[in-house]
């Protein structure tokens, strides 16, 4: 399904009254003008009339470009479940097997007001599921503020195909009720345990210290150690069985393996810092795979978040409400076609290639390009 396809299936949520543009008019020009660089709405319409020719020839029927109050309304009126759910489709029709590690986490997308008096409290929240393997976001869930992420987790949970694959989520996903809806979805998991769960932190730590180690030697252990940029890394994860869960791990669904994951860097000629997390899983004790799957997690703030701030200045902009999501939605969109492109420059300069080279366009938006009539000319 390429955007001009994904376009047609969005549902029209106006009135039948003044329809100019069809549905997938504003959306197909949305989307293609957000993959080219622009950020607000009024660019939109920038984007769209400077490059009005192109979307004429894509979209036979186009009248004009639709005016930036036209953009702002649609997209606010649009169910933002309504174009989740589009997207998720579209996404299952890019790639329908989503094995390995897929990374749970919350990012605040933007204030829902720039006014004074609003804080960090005002803020939009949102919880996005990344697939490290396949670099693709699968989908978004809107939350009210960082601490209903828990409430939201397990929704974009249902939301999602899962099966056999490992979830890792942070402390905040660090739930009874959250295990039960992984291992109800035929996932696994590796949850990071922090002070929120003090007693199960403690438990953890306890049982995995260096002293238990030396004299229960069934635990299993396994290091890495990276140097390089002037930076020298070691990393050991040590797990052990869980032993009697329905005793002693009440109500954590699924769970097979405790670990502690300790971590010593050392930066130049700085004194080495070392961190040590604890983690429940639902896997076998396999040290080598948890340690991995937990380094992989943070490829969500790397390979998403970070670009959604960068690339795309997420934290800059000035909607609010479903307008917000569905832009935010937009913008994943354009992140994952953009990393679909084997050239080698950066997700900024792949934008604004886009909007500099019409036949590069077309390649990302996988639909097949028109050949304009002088080129058609020259080619003669």
């Amino acid at each position: 399904m390429n955007l001009q396809e994904f376009s047609s299936y969005v549902p029209d949520v106006r009135s039948e009254k003044n329809q100019v543009y069809t549905v997938e008019e504003i959306v197909f020009i949305a989307m293609v003008s957000v993959l080219c660089g622009a950020e607000t709405w009024n660019e939109i319409e920038i984007f769209g009339n400077s490059h009005e020719e192109y979307f004429k020839n894509r979209l036979p029927h186009l009248s004009g470009i639709p005016s930036e109050d036209t953009f702002n309304r649609f997209f606010t009126l649009l169910d933002i479940e309504w174009f989740e759910e589009i997207f998720r489709l579209w996404i299952n029709d890019i790639c329908s097997q989503l094995p390995g590690v897929v990374a749970i986490d919350g990012k605040a997308v933007c204030p829902t007001s720039h006014s004074k008096g609003h804080g960090m409290k005002d803020r939009l929240y949102m919880v996005s599921a990344w697939a490290v393997r396949n670099g693709l976001c699968l989908g978004q869930q809107k939350v009210d503020g960082k601490s209903n992420e828990i409430t939201a987790i397990p929704e974009l949970i249902k939301a999602l195909d899962l099966t056999q694959c490992i979830v890792t989520i942070d402390a905040v996903g660090c739930q009874k009720t959250i295990t039960e809806t992984i291992i109800n979805a035929e996932a696994d998991y590796i949850l990071c345990v922090k002070d929120n769960q003090k007693k199960l932190k403690a438990r953890i730590f306890s049982l995995l210290t260096e002293e238990d180690r030396i004299y229960l030697p069934y635990k299993q252990s396994y290091f890495q150690q990276n140097d390089g940029h002037g930076r020298k890394e070691y990393r050991e994860c040590v797990c052990d069985a869980a032993f009697y869960p329905e005793h002693f791990y009440a109500g954590w669904k699924g769970i097979k393996t405790i670990a502690k994951i300790t971590c010593v860097r050392q930066v130049g000629n700085a004194e080495p810092t070392t961190e040590t997390r604890c983690y429940i899983s639902s896997l076998p004790q396999d040290p080598k795979l948890i340690l991995e799957s937990v380094r992989s997690h943070w490829q969500v703030e790397n390979n998403l978040h970070w670009q959604l701030d960068v690339s795309f200045r997420e934290d800059y902009t000035r909607k609010t409400d479903n307008a917000a999501v569905n832009f935010s939605l937009m913008c994943k969109m354009a992140l994952i076609l953009l990393k679909q492109s084997k050239k080698k420059i950066g997700i900024a300069g792949k934008r604004k290639l886009c909007g500099w080279d019409e036949k590069y366009r077309d390649e990302i938006l996988g639909i097949q390009r028109i050949i304009p009539p002088t080129e058609q000319k020259d080619n003669m």
